[in-house]
């Protein structure tokens, strides 16, 4: 099960290799927000909804739907509609799906809600296995995603400071 610390560093790495030219900080931390976004689903767990639920966790918050309004939504407030931010933006949401759709933990993700309710999981679901320790969980997804993503995010962080 990816962590908000991962997911957040995948978006920001996303934010760094998807802009032209030197990445803008502004827009990976950005990035790194909206990857986390979708977990926003857990405020309302308490009320324990059925799985089925459209609101249940990775369901609505985690559809195409949710990216794409959420995408245009913050592109228009925070970056005054620009293009190509919106995308980078969009991509970094996309990522939490499927990084979600790479675990065993759930049911799978809602990709088509509120059209279908169906849930999707990848046929490779190296993340969150069921039977291991927390600990163990939270290692192998350091290993495949949280320090990869850090390393992008520096190296292209790195090559900002030589194109300045």
């Amino acid at each position: 099960m990816p962590t908000p610390i991962s997911h957040a560093a995948v978006g920001f790495a996303i934010g760094a290799w998807a802009q032209r030219g030197p990445p803008s900080t502004r827009v990976c931390v950005a990035a790194a927000a909206c990857a986390a976004l979708p977990d926003i689903d857990v405020l309302w767990s308490p009320l324990q909804l059925a799985d089925t639920s459209p609101l249940a966790h990775r369901a609505i918050t985690h559809s195409l739907v949710f990216a794409l309004v959420a995408a245009v939504v913050i592109t228009a407030v925070a970056f005054r509609s620009e293009r190509r931010t919106g995308f980078v933006l969009l991509l970094a949401l996309l990522s939490h799906s499927c990084l979600d759709a790479l675990s065993t933990y759930s049911l799978g993700v809602a990709f088509f809600e509120p059209f279908s309710a169906q849930r999707f999981r990848f046929p490779w679901t190296p993340l969150g296995r069921p039977n291991g320790t927390v600990a163990s969980q939270l290692v192998l997804e350091s290993l495949v995603l949280l320090a990869p993503a850090v390393l992008l995010a520096w190296l292209r962080l790195r090559t900002r400071n030589a194109e300045r």
